[in-house]
């Protein structure tokens, strides 16, 4: 799955249902992922995912074992394989955003998946049991073909997978510095956390647009340039993230520029009905604020620039 994402562009199930999982999650387990395990907590998050993903995957799997026994075709484990394709088309893919059968993020996703478990059913064939007189040996062998093909198959996901979670937990930006902080962080060791399995996503500065719409009377849809066009100002800003523990790491000060989110909202001209301010990133995070707030508050920014860097 991991590596059909790398190949043929498959966005991997765990990082699908990791914003499903998060909005349903109990208070107290997001709690304990984000203020006890913080970075270690997305890891734990994907590592439950995919053993869940696996355990389903041995049920189907055994399920078609114990089905063999009582019915003989060689189709049966096509069936079942047949269901936990539809499992992920009619129900995870949807849930994590890409609509019925994955078609949001293209018509080739449904029959990917379909040949991912076509796969799997050629896999599963290789543990049913032989018809009588077959080479005692040779079953042996077929036998075992499914827990090989699964070890070697779970090897290569740690391989993929293991520098990345040990760079996410151990080599964290802000684990750079030592001792006590500068009053400027260094853009390199700036606190990063987020929400996002596998990476967030690649922005290209040239086509990204800032649209501010809704209840206003003029909508916006500006380049980064004509952002940057803008009248704009400096701050120096002290940001620290909620789970940040007390004389814990993440928090982080620079010197920001950008433009005042206020004036922006001026160019707008909101109506009267209006009263908060939503936000929508490219990862679909979102965020609000009272439109009061952001009118009487000058330091809110749309920042583009940190410490005369580009964001």
């Amino acid at each position: 799955m991991y590596y059909a994402g790398t190949f043929l562009g498959l966005r991997p199930l765990p990082q699908l249902l990791n914003e499903p999982l998060l909005s349903i999650m109990p208070g107290i387990v997001f709690g304990f992922l984000i203020d006890t395990l913080q970075h270690a907590g997305k890891v734990v998050e994907e590592f439950g995912l995919i053993v869940l993903m696996v355990a389903v995957l041995g049920g189907l799997g055994a399920a078609s074992s114990v089905a063999g026994l009582r019915w003989t075709s060689r189709y049966l484990p096509f069936a079942f394989a047949g269901i936990g394709w539809l499992l992920v088309v009619a129900v995870l893919l949807p849930l994590g955003g890409l609509g019925f059968l994955g078609v949001n993020d293209g018509f080739p996703t449904p029959l990917i998946w379909a040949s991912l478990f076509a796969i799997y059913a050629v896999v599963l064939q290789f543990g049913e049991q032989p018809a009588p007189g077959f080479d005692a040996g040779r079953r042996r062998i077929l036998s075992g073909v499914p827990i090989a093909i699964g070890a070697v198959s779970l090897g290569a996901l740690g391989l993929r997978l293991l520098p990345d979670w040990y760079k996410a937990i151990f080599q964290a930006p802000e684990s750079g510095i030592r001792g006590i902080s500068p009053a400027v962080t260094p853009v390199q060791n700036f606190y990063v956390v987020s929400k996002n399995l596998g990476g967030d996503p690649v922005v290209d500065g040239q086509a990204w647009r800032l649209r501010v719409g809704g209840l206003v009377d003029r909508s916006l849809n500006l380049s980064l340039g004509e952002l940057r066009a803008l009248p704009s100002i400096e701050e120096y800003v002290t940001l620290a993230c909620i789970s940040n523990n007390v004389g814990g790491n993440l928090m982080s000060t620079g010197n920001f520029r950008g433009v005042r989110l206020r004036d922006l909202l001026t160019m707008a001209s909101p109506k009267s009905q209006g009263t908060w301010v939503a936000f929508r990133a490219r990862d679909d995070y979102t965020e609000s604020l009272p439109l009061d707030l952001v009118q009487a508050t000058p330091e809110i920014l749309v920042a583009y620039d940190l410490d005369g860097a580009p964001l």
